[in-house]
């Protein structure tokens, strides 16, 4: 479904390669400045790239319309400004022209009590499920035919356990559909947990692209994220994985 060869932007891409298939659930991890926002931005086509090419459906991005393209893909960004004291409900309905709520966000990032409530007197967490809904509503018609490319930066940032789970289930079961899930962020238990395929950045550049972090080992990862990492599997065979500094 989405494919980019070589893509490079100045200062904040390095020729950074990658496919993915309809139905894969796809984690990027790197530390901070490893080129993570960035890879998002080129393949949602907001960030202009100055050499290599980006393919959705076997189409280069370039040759489709913004219409097309707002259809067809979403990119939720990592910092989101809530200025205007318009509530959740008017949020929403902003973006997808429909009053409801789909049964399926409603169950996964629980709203319903803050709709009549404006968005910028929500908290931080509370205010991010509001985005992660409206950035998912702007795509749900190509979402419910499994054609949608989603991505997400950061989306488990300010939210507690409970909802991290929550939306990382409910983006499991979209990609099951065959939609394609791209998200950034920083656990590798999350990563373990959920992940079809997992990207490692450094400089620009995806350097490792596994199926499992089974298939690398500690020291390589503490390469990758500039800590010491350890691991242990619990009760249930689940492997683990605590950070520290030495």
């Amino acid at each position: 479904m989405l494919k980019f060869n070589q893509i490079r932007v100045a200062g904040r891409l390095n020729g950074a390669s990658g496919q993915v298939n309809g139905g894969e659930f796809v984690h990027v991890l790197g530390t901070n400045g490893s080129g993570k926002s960035s890879l998002l931005s080129a393949i949602a086509g907001l960030l202009p790239i100055e050499q290599g090419q980006v393919w959705l459906e076997q189409k280069k991005l370039q040759d489709y319309s913004l219409p097309q393209l707002a259809a067809l893909r979403c990119l939720q960004e990592q910092q989101q400004n809530s200025a205007f004291a318009l509530t959740v409900a008017e949020v929403l309905y902003f973006f997808s022209e429909d009053k409801g709520l789909p049964a399926e966000l409603d169950e996964a990032l629980e709203l319903q009590q803050f709709m009549s409530k404006p968005l910028n007197q929500l908290s931080g967490g509370e205010a991010r499920r509001v985005h992660i809904a409206r950035t998912l509503l702007q795509v749900w018609p190509t979402i419910q035919q499994g054609r949608a490319l989603v991505l997400l930066d950061e989306p488990n940032q300010g939210l507690d356990f409970k909802h991290q789970h929550l939306l990382f289930r409910l983006l499991r079961r979209l990609c099951l559909t065959g939609n394609v899930v791209i998200v950034n962020h920083h656990d590798l238990n999350l990563c373990q947990q959920y992940a079809d395929k997992i990207w490692l950045m450094q400089a620009g550049q995806i350097v490792i692209s596994i199926s499992s972090l089974e298939q690398i080992s500690n020291h390589d990862l503490a390469a990758i994220f500039a800590c010491s990492i350890q691991s242990a599997v619990d009760a249930t065979g689940n492997k683990i994985f605590q950070t520290y500094l030495d």
